[in-house]
């Protein structure tokens, strides 16, 4: 019998696993996104807890499925292209961050992010200058990693690159 999460992603394989809160309590809800632009089922699936049920701004469901705390409140199980994740990035977190943004740079994904490394190492440099201690610089060699790879072509590393980037984010 196949699994909730197997029946709502349309029995796709993962393309990215996101922590997007930093929320101690395990969800009691499973929101389902939208439906993929191209295929059937659900873009992304995230776990919620009560609180986070009803104040996660940017992340409308198409529905919410009761769960019994299989995962911790924020996890997010992506479905989306490695396009579709990177943008998410962008408009969610990285955007806000750097002062970068995509549209600027049309569909070059490499250009974009070696633009929002070059702002969060000045930022960084700028906090130690300063004496500060900041999650900028654990932040670095994972935007590293994805400024190279989408100059390679590999934008699902890109992407998964920043999805520990932004899970670093939460501390801002």
């Amino acid at each position: 019998m196949p699994s909730i999460v197997q029946e709502l992603s349309g029995h796709r394989d993962l393309e990215g696993l996101r922590i997007l809160l930093d929320c101690p309590f395990k969800a009691t809800v499973l929101r389902e996104g939208p439906a993929q632009v191209s295929g059937p089922g659900a873009a992304w699936l995230v776990y919620l807890c009560p609180v986070h049920t009803v104040d996660l701004d940017g992340w409308p469901g198409t529905a919410d499925h009761p769960d019994n705390g299989t995962n911790p409140c924020g996890t997010v199980f992506d479905y989306r292209s490695p396009e579709g994740r990177l943008q998410s990035h962008a408009d969610l977190w990285l955007t806000p961050l750097t002062g970068v943004d995509p549209a600027a740079y049309g569909d070059r994904w490499a250009d974009f992010l070696d633009q929002a490394h070059r702002v969060l190492l000045a930022r960084a440099e700028e906090a130690a200058a300063a004496g500060e201690d900041s999650p900028l610089q654990n932040m670095l060699a994972s935007m590293a990693v994805a400024r190279r790879t989408a100059a390679k072509g590999d934008l699902g590393v890109a992407a998964t690159s920043l999805g520990y980037c932004e899970t670093l984010a939460l501390s801002l």
